[in-house]
């Protein structure tokens, strides 16, 4: 049954400055769970807070309680976005997480979207569910994305000799890129490079991994597929399933994805207390 939902947000001290933060939590009910949101990288980010909006208020009139923080030098939250390191969003999660727990003192899902997930190896706090929305699972291709706009630019520019290569050689020497509007620091990227969740040794023991995409026919990648086998092995129930709906982290304007929004909340129900 649906309940009223209560928003706020502003800005809280977390121990290297102010972070601005959302919270959406159901009306006159304890909260059955908390969710905290691992947000995705750069423009995506930006791209996503339409979605997560609808979601987290979907999620929120179900009964449970969804926190949502913008890392160090991202959103409206202190620092620049060329000086945050993959310690300080590694050291923003986990606080977020344990303020959630203050917040709201009930069993916890991480939520993480795209390349939020390649912050879960390094949390303190164990969940008992995951909830993936279209993971990035290796943090080197992902940075291999990014490096390929920055290739592609040049080219548009006519600026010749722009490698993937040299662009990671100008990473491991300590210099700073700057790609598609943002300063890429080696502190942050190279450590995230390092990332891989098919060797994550400790997943929940529940997860719902959701893909999404406007084919009807689609389905979850093969690389997917290995992952949640491997993570079977190390006693995590993994259901994996297409959603049909918009990439809205890639599309040009502002899009929606009400599908993944209500299939989520339907996965956060069957949830056990």
């Amino acid at each position: 049954m649906a309940c009223g939902v209560r928003y706020s947000a502003g800005f809280e001290e977390f121990p290297d400055g102010h972070r601005f933060t959302n919270e959406w939590a159901p009306v006159d009910m304890a909260p059955r769970r908390a969710v905290v949101l691992l947000p995705p990288f750069g423009e995506e980010m930006n791209k996503s807070r339409r979605t997560v909006a609808i979601a987290a208020r979907r999620f929120a009139s179900r009964g449970f309680a969804v926190y949502t923080f913008d890392p160090a030098g991202t959103g409206d939250s202190e620092g620049e976005f060329g000086d945050a390191t993959w310690a300080h969003w590694t050291a923003d999660a986990n606080f977020a997480i344990a303020r959630a727990a203050e917040k709201f003192p009930c069993p916890l899902t991480l939520w993480a979207l795209r390349a939020g997930a390649l912050l879960l190896p390094a949390l303190d706090r164990p969940a008992d569910h995951l909830l993936l929305w279209h993971p990035v699972t290796s943090g080197d291709a992902h940075l291999t994305q990014l490096l390929r706009l920055k290739v592609a630019a040049d080219a548009f520019a006519g600026i010749e000799g722009t490698t993937t290569k040299g662009l990671r050689a100008q990473l491991a020497s300590g210099q700073t890129l700057e790609i598609a509007g943002y300063e890429l620091n080696p502190d942050l990227v190279l450590p995230m490079a390092a990332v891989n969740l098919q060797h994550w040794q400790t997943p929940p023991r529940a997860t719902n991994w959701l893909e999404t995409g406007p084919d009807p026919a689609g389905a979850p990648s093969p690389a997917s597929l290995r992952i949640a086998e491997a993570w079977a092995t190390r006693g995590t129930s993994v259901d994996l399933q297409h959603v049909v709906g918009e990439q809205f982290w890639l599309t040009q304007e502002i899009a929606e994805n009400t599908a993944i929004a209500e299939a989520s909340a339907t996965a956060l129900e069957a949830v056990p207390a």
